[in-house]
């Protein structure tokens, strides 16, 4: 490729933009209208091992206190805001297949 052909592929690859940094730096409105608050967060993944420490918890307990869910959290790596959505919607997760098992009964 000569010269003036590489410097034409660049012209075209800058209009085109379709690269990494242009999706890492747009910002559009309806990426934060989503979410009203202003925070945009996303759907936590939990490692193996935090899932297996917030098992073993919700053995022990059901529901977990601040004081408690605040040490495990810190412990974890994780918030103290998902340790606590984490047992809640592991409490309905629980709810829900005990009432299954006993209607099934």
């Amino acid at each position: 490729m000569d010269r003036r052909q590489s410097q034409a592929c660049l012209q075209v690859m800058d209009s085109l933009n379709f690269g990494i940094d242009r999706i890492l730096n747009t910002n559009t409105d309806s990426d934060r209208s989503t979410n009203k608050k202003g925070k945009c967060t996303g759907r936590a993944v939990f490692t193996v091992t935090q899932k297996n420490w917030l098992e073993y918890y919700f053995q022990m307990e059901k529901y977990i206190t601040k004081q408690n869910r605040k040490i495990l959290a810190s412990s974890l790596g994780l918030t103290d805001l998902q340790v606590k959505v984490w047992f809640q919607n592991r409490r309905m997760k629980w709810r829900h297949t005990t009432a299954v098992t006993s209607l099934s009964k």
